[in-house]
């Protein structure tokens, strides 16, 4: 189990994320731009796995601000910049 929650807090995760993300969100892109917008909301921004990586994002996130204490005063700045990419991919 230990090794389990490692792996999600871990650096390597979140890499892996963002790369699966961004192609994601490319491929999603030129499928939209040859056969329309709800083409790619229904293969890609739609799609259960798209959800799964906000998801392991999520948590990997909140796993990371204990990790790193960031709720500690002095720490504060970059819990907002943290913070920030949240709200991004909330929104």
């Amino acid at each position: 189990m230990k090794k389990i929650i490692s792996f999600l807090y871990s650096t390597r995760l979140m890499a892996i994320l963002f790369v699966l993300y961004a192609t994601a969100m490319g491929i999603a892109t030129f499928i939209e731009n040859d056969f329309g917008t709800q083409t790619s909301k229904a293969l890609i921004y739609n799609a259960w796995w798209f959800e799964l990586i906000m998801v392991f994002f999520v948590i990997n996130f909140f796993g990371n601000i204990f990790r790193y204490r960031l709720l500690r005063k002095e720490k504060w700045p970059v819990l907002l910049f943290h913070v920030s990419f949240l709200l991004i991919l909330i929104g």
